[in-house]
């Protein structure tokens, strides 16, 4: 549902850390309509570290570790930009980002956890494996892993909770697997520079833990403090030598890097500076939490139950900070809770001087891992939030030509983004066609399919240049239609600024040039590209002119409708839909050269009405086509969607009824008939539909996929046989 409320301030949760998803989780129940809310992180899922030791150790599937932020986005209102931090400018309210515009803020969060402090060794190789960030570790423990053949010899350094959390599961999963394979197990070192285990821990239970690791054969290292890491080898600051494969880094904590050089003030050691309310000491308008903050006046360990707790008091903060309201203070409690796994099914924990041990402990602590995971997993049914009083309201707003974009914004946006651009801001363009050359147009416009408005830019210049590139063509000028969601000045200036960055950047790489284009305000983000392109008469394709017996090729995967309308509903993985994203980007450039070949006879490009609608607008007449539905290239996910979730998008049926020429079979084979329901599934910048001379099919397809359309593929064959026929094979 679209919002109606004009956004007048912006918040920017930079991480996807613990108190951030709690913030999000309130937000969806708790609206602030007219405060824009942006999560940027560099995945579309967050690791939730209390569960890490357990999947380690193989009690736990690894999809469980993950919290989906993209729907937890979803239900709170707010976006999700997927992108790596470079730098904080508090100065100039912005953030940078890795290859893209910097983003504005009114108001910034800072969430992003820690890097491993490494700044002790002289040096390393890559057999060192830090533990943070959690989501780089499961890869390279993945590696480890499945290369395991028993035997060998692995260290942990760090004796603190992690470190001997890990050691135990290390152990145990490992030991399991050589057990199973009839193999010898593998020795296990944790490497601790202090003379003891979890200091803070009562003695007694210490002495229990040294018991522990010794009974499952982990052998302890105190007063080995690690100065370097290498060549199989793993040396203390005493000459103390192990002989390791692989070094697992659990101590220390560093800011990440692209903090160390922002102008917020910082502790001793080096994290934001905060003052009990969670601000900046030196910059009121941002906030910093869990890992990334030390507090002046409350200095506490880096543990995650901190970031928790802080989450319902830095969302109050950061609403009370939008109304200019007073602030409350975080007040950190003094003791906690500690629970920590023991590898097998049985766990410690210690609050003060009192102390336990057990399986009703690794009990406890599987409960209270997965409520707090439930939460964030079984989000409530929010009813739509009522009117709300707002300094702006869209109903007052101009239509018409009143309601464009401030020319001032615009002129300025596009002087930063292209200072050296040859510009008049005129009421049209004037072309002049090569000579020789036809002109080639097209127009193209969605809905946003993605939050990102830089990616979703990008996407809308691939849409709308593919038609182009599908007549052999190449891009010339460029115009862009865009409305922008009613804001304030600022927010209007930063989306802007993201979004032209996003069309001039694909518009230069498709080798065109932005020439004009409209600005107005609505009710959502809305970007329309009309293109120009040029091609010889010789040159030009057109879906008409396939011949009986071509091959039918197809460059990119088959799926993206299905998918997107799952993740509307919360049910799509985030990998399937940032592998999406990554094919939806894939410009069809690189295919023109080869569709422009004397054995093409007929190319179109796939969109939104389905394989089956463009296969129609294929065939002549007589012409039918076989189509083998084994061999459709489909994206990760779309077949699990459409089979076992039944997600289909709301064009589905549109497409399905106007496919009139098809035969449909049935299937009892539920993939099968999931690869049949694909044929009417939109796709939105999706592959080139070639027909290609048999005799050419395969080289075409080989240097399709040398170019980059891994999955490109044949898929079927033109017929004297009028319809379209499927097959399974």
């Amino acid at each position: 549902m679209i919002s109606t409320a004009v956004k007048l301030k912006h918040l920017i949760l930079l991480g996807g850390g613990h108190a951030h998803i709690g913030v999000l989780r309130m937000l969806g129940m708790q609206p602030e309509p007219d405060l824009k809310v942006t999560l940027v992180s560099p995945s579309r899922e967050t690791p939730y570290s209390g569960l890490l030791p357990g999947v380690v150790g193989g009690h736990f599937p690894e999809q469980d570790l993950y919290i989906d932020l993209a729907r937890l986005c979803q239900f709170a209102g707010a976006e999700l930009i997927v992108a790596a931090a470079t730098a904080v400018q508090p100065d100039q309210n912005e953030i940078g980002l890795a290859d893209r515009p910097s983003l504005a803020y009114d108001y910034l969060s800072i969430d992003v956890g820690i890097e491993p402090a490494l700044s002790d060794l002289e040096g390393f190789d890559e057999g060192l494996v830090p533990v943070k960030p959690i989501t780089g570790f499961m890869a390279r423990f993945h590696r480890v892993y499945a290369g395991y053949q028993g035997g060998g010899a692995f260290a942990i350094v760090g004796g603190g909770a992690a470190g001997l959390e890990l050691a135990f599961a290390l152990n145990h999963r490992l030991g399991q697997k050589a057990e199973e394979n009839g193999l010898s197990k593998p020795i296990v070192y944790l490497c601790q520079a202090d003379q003891d285990l979890v200091p803070e821990a009562p003695i007694r239970l210490r002495a229990k833990i040294r018991k522990a690791l010794t009974a499952q054969g982990i052998q302890f290292q105190p007063g080995f403090r690690a100065v370097r890491q290498g060549a199989g080898q793993l040396v203390a600051a005493s000459g103390a030598l192990l002989k390791v494969d692989q070094v697992f880094w659990a101590t220390g904590a560093a800011p990440q890097t692209f903090l160390r050089d922002s102008a917020l003030a910082c502790g001793k050691s080096g994290f934001i500076a905060v003052k009990p309310t969670l601000q900046s000491v030196s910059h009121p308008n941002v906030f910093a939490v869990g890992d990334a903050a030390d507090m002046v006046d409350q200095s506490r360990p880096k543990a995650g139950v901190f970031a928790v707790r802080q989450g319902p008091v830095l969302f109050k903060n950061l609403i009370k900070a939008h109304r200019g309201q007073p602030l409350i203070r975080f007040k950190p409690q003094q003791r906690y809770l500690s629970l920590i796994s023991l590898g097998e099914q049985t766990a410690l924990g210690y609050k003060g001087p009192f102390w336990g041990w057990g399986r009703s402990l690794w009990d406890l602590k599987r409960r209270i891992d997965y409520r707090f995971l439930n939460a964030f997993k079984n989000l409530p049914v929010m009813n739509p939030p009522g009117d709300t009083k707002l300094s702006l309201d869209p109903s007052t707003q101009c239509r018409g030509c009143g309601a464009k974009v401030a020319s001032n914004i615009l002129s300025e946006v596009l002087s930063q983004l292209d200072p050296d651009g040859d510009r008049v801001l005129d009421d049209s363009a004037v072309l002049e066609p090569p000579a020789g050359e036809l002109m080639i147009q097209s127009v193209d416009a969605f809905r946003p399919i993605i939050d990102d408005p830089f990616l979703l830019a990008k996407m809308a210049v691939v849409h709308a240049v593919s038609d182009i590139y599908a007549m052999g063509g190449r891009v010339g000028p460029v115009m862009v239609n865009l409305t922008l969601p009613y804001a304030s000045e600022n927010i209007t200036r930063s989306l802007l600024q993201q979004v032209m960055a996003g069309v001039l950047r694909q518009t230069q790489a498709e080798g065109g040039q932005l020439v004009g284009g409209h600005t107005a305000e609505g009710l959502e983000l809305n970007i329309s590209v009309s293109v120009t392109g040029w091609a010889p008469k010789d040159q030009i394709r057109t879906s008409r002119g396939a011949q009986r017996q071509d091959h039918l090729v197809l460059t990119k995967a088959l799926g993206t409708g299905t998918l997107f309308a799952a993740e509307m509903r919360g049910l799509a993985q985030p990998a399937w839909i940032s592998n999406a994203v990554t094919v939806m980007l894939q410009s069809n450039r690189a295919a023109v050269p080869l569709v422009t070949g004397p054995a093409v006879h007929a190319v179109t490009d796939v969109t939104g009405f389905g394989l089956a609608g463009h296969l129609q607008s294929m065939m002549g007449p007589g012409q039918g086509v076989e189509l083998a539905l084994a061999s459709l290239p489909v994206l990760d996910g779309a077949l699990t969607s459409l089979s076992e979730l039944g997600v289909y998008s709301t064009a589905h049926d549109k497409n399905l009824r106007a496919a009139t020429q098809l035969v449909p079979k049935h299937f009892e084979d539920q993939k099968l008939a999931a690869r049949q329901s694909l044929l009417f599934d939109p796709q939105t910048s999706g592959g080139l539909l070639i027909s290609v001379a048999p005799e050419a099919a395969h080289d075409l397809v080989v240097n399709l996929q040398a170019l980059g359309f891994e999955q490109a593929a044949v898929i079927g064959r033109m017929t004297d046989q009028v319809g379209i026929n499927v097959t399974g094979a």
